[in-house]
């Protein structure tokens, strides 16, 4: 099967895109060709693929800018073959939702209404499912910043590291930050980290920071902020038990922009699939924060499993 990854910049939707078309090559062969539109090459150019395999062509990618240039290269490519040609959308799209054969998207996108024939859906976001046995002994800090879903404040999010790093003395951690993660928290947390032997802060920018994703399915404990869905979803498709570190003040209440997000982790929290690591405003003024452990009885994620086998048998329905 020949696929055609139309991409933007945006990492977030790269990540899911890969791990559905890592799942994908699992279950079928695979010609995968890159379609970034950053190098300037004639839409032509960029769909001659000198190592096409016999079967039907996948034109799929996520984000705004690159629904369009599916939809028009499927129309292009269904002049020259009379084989069968499928675009994918991975996220909801925001215009033409019937000009897709499927689009892949999350269940938050498609809370009102009937879920179209068209749409394939999941919980939260596609992050390849681990296996990986956890090291009881390690665990994973990974912080954010600022974003259009929460109100980041930084003291109170040094408040919970501060708790969390003493709460667990025994275990080895590692911090990660983001490219969103505001240049002052970074400094602060260089200099506060100190402080904790059982602790190592590791920049995005520094080379140990391709350990990552090893660190993330080996750690018995996920600490991570909430204010990225992706982020999120990808510790809970490791084995291991992941929390959501309080980042803004409980009395705050967001007025203007989405709630998907912010109702997402609601219910991730609600069904206990998550631990909460938080603060109680105590009579007085004594903030005491806490901890409230996930539910053991969950099993990593497996979406990008059930999204794979939902685009596999529609096209071979297709036959």
């Amino acid at each position: 099967m020949n696929v055609y990854w139309f991409q933007d910049s945006k990492t977030g939707h790269l990540k899911q895109v890969q791990a559905l078309l890592g799942q994908l090559k699992k279950e079928t062969e695979l010609s995968i060709t890159p379609i970034n539109f950053s190098n300037h090459e004639s839409l032509p150019a960029m769909l001659s693929n000198k190592n096409k395999l016999d079967g039907p062509t996948i034109l799929i990618g996520a984000g705004h800018d690159v629904y369009s240039k599916i939809l028009r290269s499927k129309k292009y490519i269904e002049k020259l073959t009379d084989q069968d040609i499928f675009s994918i959308a991975v996220l909801r799209p925001s215009y033409k939702l019937n000009s897709f054969d499927l689009i892949v998207a999350p269940e938050h996108d498609f809370r009102k209404g009937n879920l179209p024939k068209n749409v394939i859906s999941f919980q939260g976001s596609l992050a390849a499912t681990s296996q990986v046995p956890i090291d009881e002994s390690k665990a994973i800090i990974a912080i954010g910043g600022p974003s259009k879903h929460y109100k980041f404040d930084q003291e109170i999010l040094m408040k919970q590291l501060h708790y969390i790093l003493s709460l667990h003395p025994k275990h080895k951690f590692k911090i990660f930050n983001s490219r969103r993660t505001p240049d002052t928290l970074n400094v602060e947390l260089k200099n506060e980290l100190k402080n904790y032997p059982n602790s190592k802060f590791i920049h995005l920018n520094s080379p140990e920071s391709d350990v990552f994703q090893k660190t993330l399915n080996e750690s018995a404990l996920k600490f991570v902020t909430p204010d990225s869905s992706n982020l999120v979803f990808e510790a809970l498709s490791t084995k291991g038990q992941t929390y959501l570190i309080q980042i803004e003040n409980s009395r705050y209440r967001r007025i203007f922009g989405t709630k998907k997000i912010r109702e997402s982790m609601h219910e991730l929290v609600h069904s206990k699939r998550v631990g909460v690591v938080s603060i109680l405003n105590k009579k007085g003024g004594i903030d005491v924060s806490k901890i409230e452990a996930p539910s053991p009885h969950f099993e990593p994620l497996a979406e990008v499993e059930k999204v794979s086998f939902s685009i596999m048998k529609f096209i071979n329905s297709q036959k």
